[in-house]
């Protein structure tokens, strides 16, 4: 979609943009029936994930309908209703089991990739843009999602104020998220290191009560008893 907004392309290339986006569709169109049939409450499953039947519009039908429908707004194009795959994508992220870090950084990197591509096309043909081609425009998101903005580039036209407004937020939004994800991993891991020393101390005083353990009190055995069984439900937790 973004080399047929910005390039140049021969009808040609754009026909095997449009098969190799067929093939995705009915990829896509074949993962959703299958997990359709497995759910238990298919109409629910269906409403819940309405959002994938634009991502399984093929991109030669929303070509055409841009066709038909001629906008003098190219942030209008039916062809990118394509964007509803990424929100596939965010789902198929966010149950990966692994690093949140990295997939913070994945979704940091196609709201810059979006949001360059969605200024460039809402400013450039604007007469009193300062995002004019598609390296302002990058350079723009960066700026904009680490919320440095130097100021030299910034949207004029409705739609580019709109699309800037979105990426600002999402911007607070994976910032904060980063900031809780590497603070919460710092103090994880502080954790298990205490734990771990903890545990270490609490065997080093049993070892020595049992080395003296003809010189304990009952009191005194009842207690090493219970510091065992204490240890010994930390080890099988870890």
């Amino acid at each position: 979609m973004i080399f047929i907004f910005i390039y140049p392309l021969k009808e040609q290339q754009i026909l095997i943009i449009y098969i190799f986006d067929f093939g995705v569709v009915i990829l896509l169109a074949i993962d959703f029936y299958k997990r359709v049939k497995a759910s238990t409450n298919k109409r629910k499953y269906i409403i819940r994930h309405w959002y994938e039947f634009p991502a399984m519009v093929p991109l030669a039908l929303l070509a055409y309908i841009d066709s038909v429908t001629a906008t003098n707004y190219a942030v209008l194009s039916f062809k990118l209703l394509t964007i509803f795959r990424t929100v596939r994508l965010f789902v198929l992220l966010h149950n990966i089991k692994g690093s949140e870090i990295f997939i913070m950084t994945i979704i940091a990197a196609v709201t810059i990739i979006l949001g360059a591509f969605g200024e460039y096309i809402a400013e450039s043909h604007n007469p009193n843009a300062t995002i004019t081609n598609i390296n302002d425009a990058f350079w723009w998101a960066i700026e904009t999602i680490t919320t440095v903005a130097y100021g030299e580039f910034y949207p004029v036209t409705f739609f580019g104020k709109a699309i800037a407004t979105v990426v600002m937020f999402a911007a607070i939004g994976i910032l904060w998220t980063l900031v809780a994800l590497v603070t919460s991993t710092v103090i994880d891991k502080r954790m298990k290191k205490a734990q771990i020393s903890l545990v270490d101390e609490t065997k080093s005083v049993i070892k020595n009560r049992i080395d003296e353990v003809e010189k304990l009190s009952v009191e005194e055995v009842e207690v090493l008893i219970t510091m065992i069984r204490s240890l010994s439900k930390q080890t099988s937790r870890r």
